[in-house]
Formats: structure tokens, sequence, C-alpha cells
């Protein structure tokens, strides 16, 4: 009988909250840049919103759901229009300086086993990263039991990389590695456990993803009795492809239908896209970064100083390209599109993320290089590394915006969307290339031909998508600027 008043109770509460309308309770001339500029893109979002509870203590909030579906419709708390929030940033400046330190370690010895090991040691942190990312975007209400959690995560994550670097040297640091990853998941496991006390809207998708959580996370300490380096390497795989597969089949739309599920979790697609936006940029800054901590270019006016300088306009030109995205001026998101594109969206962001920083790392490894030319195996390791990861940015950054639903009109662009980021592949191939022309061509010249190939991209791609007509796009078309 209670249950049932209850149902009746949030039936009325739900519907009164929803006749007004599905637009933003924000206007759009106070929404955040970011989001006018995603809302132009890919339209408002059609969500209904309710009242959130009311918080009575920045002790603890009870805790609410953010997004979920009800039959299939959206619904989204009420509350101002989300970013990237100070916490959340917080959190990705420590997990940018984890990731580079892991990528720095690859490039003591590059080699085969050293990127393999950067490939396994990286996952469980992104792991953990994106726990948090999801966890904030699903449940986000900063009171103090967050912050707690948020900083007891970053306490792990520091455990984590001052440990995982010897882990094939140390047993200590193996077994405090796994230890330190299995209490990140597992304390995710418990906060979803706890929440899902009063969030019934993903109460059943909560519980079934803390278990497996419970389950996958306990059986890393298998590891331990494995001695082969090898056999490890192949352990760890098969542990990440059961994790990423357990969160793939929680949030699937066709499982969660067959489950017959009246809730269901929902994402804040501008929220997600906010997140790796915030995050991509600081991974940016990787390149610049690890060329003035220290002074390591020396002093005065040298060629390890120019090696620097075009380290900087690569991190322009990349932060340009992802911006660029594909020209479209209207869309469907990958997240929206289907379920497909949007796992899609997410593992290609952690290649991109992952190749970001260990370019990064090797650019400005180059750069402090006191040789002309390559000289040793272990510098053309390095320049392979670098060259190999601006093709896997490239890459990423070729297939990303593809992932969106195209909405335009043939008749608003004069070149089409294959021709807009058709480039990105080809130059990153021939840099690449340049790799093998180490006899000839000195680390200055290499480095510098990188950045003009990116310069030409740039240039070519800036033109196409902003024609020289005197037009700017508005709502999803080209408008002289006189009409504006």
């Amino acid at each position: 009988m209670r249950r049932s008043e209850e149902e009746r109770i949030e039936s009325n509460s739900t519907l009164s909250d929803t006749k007004s309308d599905k637009q933003s309770v924000v206007p759009k001339d106070k929404l955040d840049p970011s989001t006018q500029v995603f809302d132009k893109k890919y339209g408002d979002q059609d969500v209904h919103y309710v009242d959130p509870p009311v918080k009575t203590s920045a002790w603890f909030t009870k805790p609410y759901a953010l997004n979920y579906k009800i039959n299939g419709e959206i619904y989204r708390t009420k509350g101002p229009q989300r970013s990237a929030g100070k916490l959340e940033l917080f959190l990705d400046l420590v997990y940018v300086g984890i990731g580079s330190t892991l990528a720095q370690s690859a490039l003591k010895e590059p080699n085969g086993f050293s990127f393999m090991k950067y490939v396994i040691l990286f996952i469980p942190a992104i792991t953990v990263w994106s726990d948090l990312k999801d966890f904030m975007n699903y449940y986000y209400n900063d009171d103090l039991v967050q912050k707690i959690y948020v900083c007891w995560i970053e306490l792990l994550l520091i455990v984590y990389d001052n440990n995982c670097e010897k882990v094939e040297l140390n047993r200590t640091a193996l077994i405090t590695t796994v230890i330190s990853y299995f209490l990140a998941r597992i304390t995710l496991a418990l906060m979803l456990w706890f929440y899902s006390i009063w969030v019934k809207q993903h109460r059943v998708q909560m519980r079934i993803y803390a278990t497996g959580l419970i389950i996958t996370s306990s059986c890393w300490f298998f590891i331990l009795l494995i001695k082969s380096i090898k056999g490890q390497c192949i352990f760890c795989l098969f542990m990440f492809l059961i994790e990423h597969t357990t969160f793939l089949i929680n949030i699937n739309p066709w499982i969660n239908a067959q489950l017959g599920l009246k809730y269901t979790s929902a994402l804040n697609i501008e929220h997600e896209d906010a997140r790796f936006q915030a995050f991509y940029s600081i991974c940016i800054g990787q390149f610049v970064t690890t060329t003035v901590m220290q002074t390591p270019l020396s002093i005065g006016w040298n060629l390890k100083l120019h090696k620097g300088f075009s380290l900087l306009l690569i991190a322009f030109v990349f932060y340009g390209v992802y911006t660029h995205r594909d020209g479209c001026l209207k869309a469907v998101h990958a997240l929206k599109r289907n379920a497909l594109c949007g796992y899609m969206y997410l593992y290609f962001h952690i290649i991109l993320i992952a190749s970001m920083l260990l370019a990064g790392n090797a650019g400005a490894t180059l750069a402090t290089y006191e040789s002309i030319y390559i000289s040793s195996p272990q510098e053309k390791a390095t320049l392979l590394f670098y060259h190999g990861g601006i093709l896997c940015i490239l890459g990423c950054l070729t297939i990303l915006p593809l992932l969106d639903k195209n909405l335009d009109d043939r008749k608003e662009h004069k070149i089409p969307r294959f021709g807009r980021v058709g480039l990105r592949i080809p130059i990153g191939l021939l840099i690449l290339g340049l790799s093998w022309a180490d006899k000839s061509l000195s680390i200055l010249q290499m480095m510098w031909m990188d950045c003009a190939f990116l310069i030409i991209l740039f240039i070519y791609e800036f033109t196409v998508m902003n024609p020289l007509n005197f037009k700017i796009p508005v709502d999803g078309k080209f408008v002289s600027v006189q009409q504006t």
C-alpha cells in the first residue's frame, strides 16, 4: 500500500514538472559558451525536467539521479547547466600527472616491452578515472562524502603510480599495485550499493554492476600466482576484456530492454562531451609542460629551444584540429546516435589520451637530446614513439568526428565531409615515414617538418570549414555577415 502511494506521488510530481516544456531551465543567453556551441550543433536535448531534492547539509546529501529514463523517455534533475566541475578538473590534473609519469617510464628504455607495459599500466588508471567521471555524471552533488571519495581515489592512484613502474622487478611493488587498483574498484562498488538505497531509478543497474565489480576486482589477485612476465601480461589483457565487457553490457540499451527495466540510467551528453574536451586540453599541455619543467632546454638561444618551439606549435594544431571536428553545422552526437557509436566515442578518446601523453613526453625527450642526428637505437625508438603517437592522435581525430551523424544539407558545404577531415591520417602516415629518414635529416629538421605538415593540415581545415565568402554558420546555415 505504501509503495503504491509513493509511486502515485512520484508520478504526479513528474507530470507536474514536465507539463511546462522539455527545454533547458537555463536561458540560452546565460548558458556556458561551450554549452551554447554544443546546443547549436547538436540541438536541445529532448528531456523532461524534475525538481532535485532539497539539499539539507553540506556533510551528506541524499543521493539522487541527475539523469535517468522512464520507459525510454529521458528525465533530468533541474539545476545549472553542468560543465566540467572544479572537483573533476582537479582530478584531471592529478591523473594527467600520473599518465605522464607512466609515459616517461616507458621512454627510459623505449622498446616493444616498455610500450606494452605502458598500455597495461595505463588502462587500470584510465579505468579508475572513467569510474569517477561516470559517477559524477550520474550522481554529482558536491557534498563531503563525494569529496572524501575523490580524495581517497586520488590517494590510491598516487600509490598505484609510485609502485607500478617496478612491478616486473619487485614483488612488493606488484602486490601494492594490485591492492591499490582493487581498493579503487571495490570502493566504487560500495558507493554504488550505498547510493542504490536511495537512487531507485538506477538501482538494478547499480547493483548488477557493483556485484560484477566485486567479482572481477577480486580476480586480480590471481596474477600473484603467475610467475612469468608474459603470462602476467596475457592475464592483464584478459581481465581488461572481462571488466570492460561487463561495463558495456551494463549500459547497453538492448540488454536493459531485455531485463524489462522501467527505470534505466541516462547520460548527460553535454557534460560527457565537456569532460573529454577538458581532459584532452589538459593532456595537450603535456607537449609544453615537460619542456619547461626544470628548464631542460638549456640556456640561451639554442637548438633545444628550437625543438621546443615546434612542440608548442604542434600542441596548438592538435587543439585546433580537435575543435574543428568535421565542420558539420548540425549533427546527432555519437553518444545519442546508437550504442556502437557511443562505445567507439568512449574508447577512441581513451586511445587519443594515451597517444597524446606518450607522444608529448617522447617529443620533449627528443628536444633534450644533445646529439644532432639519431645516434642510438634508444633515440630511434623514442622517435618512433613520437611519430607513432602523432599518427594515432590524427587517426583518432579522424574517427571521432565521423561517429556523429551528419544532418547538413550538401549545399551547405563546398567540400564534402570526408574531404574536410580526410588529410589527417595521410599526414600522420607521412610523419611516421619520416622516422626512416633519420640518416639524412637531423632531429631538429624532422621535428620542424612534422610541425610544418601539421600547420598545413590546420590551414587547410580552417579554410575549408570557414570559407572566405563572408558567411558564418548561424543556426545550422551559412549566413552573410551583413545579415547578422
